[in-house]
């Protein structure tokens, strides 16, 4: 979500990967500080680790990793917990992947390249200015200005990808980073290990993509409820991210928990969604897909192996409604980390 072909592209097709992805972020809402400019987080040591959840079916076990993002940089955690678990497994199970069906080969993709990074931009031309409530244009500036700075370019982005910058912007301006810290780790750990690595595919059929991006470009996006929300998350949550990131790397379940969780991420995923060349090209379900492969794999895995870890965010997991409610309503047998041995 950073540099802006690859924001660009996220957000008319990989977006979809990224934001209904498991790892996506979710944001905290517990207090506000008003726009004070925090400090770079620093993080010393070696921190225990998050614990696992077991889920449960007759003698075959599911462990269940938590990940979660933004985290402070340099962050490490002692990986020795699921080393051990991935020991006694036979499959680790990551996030799906969601993947672009279109035969449109390596140079086929180049040709789209000018396409893409013309759908960062309003297709009417008209700016954040133009675009977005008097209040919300004015709390936008004095983000704009403590973060970005003076880019003028900015101004013409949709609003969608001028809060995508802004908040990539204030993240690492706290010393965050969105770079996984679990999965690569349990990835390689596995293979060290031996163990099958799986990650379920959902695939994306979108037609002809230089249609869909023709598309994408005319249309307009009912996206000022994502930009509102991503300033909202900046101003009062950003200084708390590190401490959740904290809370997750000492195993502290319940302070998790006590963590009021708000994923602003779902205001942009509906604007994108909404849109009407999303609904021409079929993309409305692809969040549950996710979701369901997601549950089928480890549904498999229960049926098939006597133990297997599968990652997953830690908002996915315990919201309510989310992978725990729905295994459980499935029948499976679940313990929390703070209630296991």
């Amino acid at each position: 979500m950073t540099r802006p072909l690859n924001a660009t592209a996220a957000s008319v097709v990989l977006l979809i990967s990224a934001a209904f992805s498991p790892y996506a972020p979710a944001q905290s809402a517990i207090g506000t500080e008003g726009d004070r400019i925090l400090d770079t987080v620093e993080v010393v040591g070696v921190l225990p680790g998050p614990g696992f959840w077991k889920v449960s079916k007759g003698e075959n076990t599911v462990w269940i990793l938590a990940s979660i993002r933004p985290v402070p940089k340099r962050m490490q955690w002692e990986t020795i917990k699921l080393e051990r678990k991935l020991a006694e497994s036979q499959q680790l199970i990551g996030s799906p992947t969601v993947s672009l069906d279109a035969d449109i080969g390596f140079f086929g993709k180049l040709g789209l390249l000018p396409s893409l990074l013309k759908a960062r931009k309003n297709p009417d031309g008209k700016t954040l200015q133009q675009i977005l409530p008097p209040a919300t244009y004015q709390r936008w500036l004095v983000m704009k200005r403590k973060y970005i700075g003076n880019d003028k370019g900015i101004e013409y982005f949709r609003p969608i990808f001028a809060a995508q910058e802004l908040y990539e912007k204030a993240i690492a301006k706290a010393g965050l980073s969105e770079d996984g810290i679990v999965w690569p780790k349990a990835e390689k750990l596995a293979k060290r290990a031996d163990v099958l690595v799986f990650q379920p595919e959902v695939k994306v059929n979108i037609g002809d993509p230089k249609q869909f991006i023709k598309r994408f470009n005319r249309d307009a996006l009912n996206d000022v409820a994502c930009f509102e929300r991503t300033l909202d998350s900046i101003e009062r949550d950003v200084q708390f991210m590190a401490a959740r990131a904290m809370l997750w790397a000492e195993g502290d379940v319940a302070g998790l928990r006590a963590i009021s969780q708000e994923d602003f991420s779902g205001a942009c995923i509906d604007a994108l969604l909404g849109s009407g060349v999303a609904k021409n090209a079929g993309l409305a379900d692809v969040p549950e897909r996710v979701r369901g492969a997601w549950l089928a794999a480890v549904e498999k895995s229960l049926d098939r192996n006597r133990s297997a870890v599968a990652v997953v965010s830690i908002a996915e997991l315990i919201k309510p409604g989310g992978m725990l409610d729905r295994l459980r309503a499935k029948g499976y047998a679940i313990s929390e980390p703070d209630a296991m041995p």
